[in-house]
């Protein structure tokens, strides 16, 4: 199977974390890990493109309101 990153090779590999196993495929160039959760995740993202989910808002100083500092 292909990788969908580089389309390098991917080889089957058991993951095992917190006492359960997973199977998953593993590309041996770029590295990148696809399992059942990471593959339904993936094209639910695909398929419900059209939905965007708001961004957080970034909070920062207005460059235009600066004041000098006055020391007492």
């Amino acid at each position: 199977m292909q990788c969908s990153r580089c389309n390098g090779m991917r080889v089957p590999e058991m993951i095992c974390e917190g006492g359960v196993r997973i199977s998953a495929l593993r590309c041996v160039h770029c590295g990148d890990i696809v399992d059942h959760v990471i593959a339904r995740n993936r094209t639910r993202r695909q398929r419900d493109s059209s939905f965007s989910r708001p961004r957080t808002p970034i909070y920062r100083r207005s460059h235009g309101s600066r004041r000098p500092c006055v020391e007492a």
